[in-house]
């Protein structure tokens, strides 16, 4: 009788642990601050799809209890300030999870519908706000100062940004746009840095002040 006992109770335990797993999984953000066309993202939602999975068939194979996949593209964010790219990223993390789905067995949505991700998907400048730099460059008063854009809180950031050497900002992106970008950054980013250096002090200093708890960011070698 007690060997009976003890076995459902660690059965009870471990079909725990599974849910609180899965609802760790399922709410899990991340955000990719240069998305370009969601490569990452989409990438991101494939593992946390197949690591779902792999929890789900685990919990039903063991008789620890069954539970439905929900993990999905709004757990996604993202930041891209080409507006074609921004749109083309959501489509692809939206077709990614339809794919999925799919091809794993589970069913197709009643409302296959490609919803836009406004709320996550974000197109606007990674590293300079442009709401803060006036378009006339007669400026030089304090409105003109340019500030550092907000990120949104996450769990995890990856991604890919820009590679860009330091002799090449002025000619690839304008002298005035240099110019504040390297006002806002002076204390934190040499002159001289690949363009990439901006994101990861930004991820550093998201970190820092608990608006992320890692990052996966790729850069240059050298």
């Amino acid at each position: 009788m007690r060997g009976r006992f003890s076995e459902r109770k660690a059965r009870g335990e471990a079909g725990s642990l599974i849910h609180q797993f899965l609802d760790r999984l399922q709410n899990v953000k991340v955000l990719d601050p240069a998305c370009g066309s969601g490569n990452f993202l989409y990438v991101t939602l494939q593992k946390l799809k197949d690591l779902e999975k792999e929890a789900i068939l685990y919990s039903m194979d063991k008789g620890l209890g069954s539970f439905l996949p929900m993990v999905g593209p709004w757990q996604l964010y993202a930041i891209e300030i080409n507006p074609y790219a921004h749109d083309l990223a959501q489509m692809t993390v939206w077709i990614g999870w339809l794919q999925w789905i799919r091809f794993n067995g589970f069913g197709s949505p009643q409302d296959p519908i490609l919803r836009p991700m406004e709320g996550n998907f974000r197109c606007m400048d990674a590293i300079v706000d442009a709401a803060s730099v006036p378009r006339s460059k007669s400026g030089g008063d304090a409105a003109s100062t340019p500030k550092e854009p907000d990120w949104p809180r996450v769990d995890f950031i990856v991604g890919n940004p820009p590679f860009l050497g330091g002799k090449m900002l002025r000619r690839e992106l304008g002298d005035d746009y240099v110019d504040r970008m390297l006002a806002l950054w002076k204390d934190r980013v040499p002159a001289e840095a690949d363009l990439c250096c901006y994101w990861f002090e930004k991820a550093r200093a998201h970190i820092e002040k608990g608006g992320c708890k890692r990052a996966g960011l790729l850069a240059t070698q050298g």
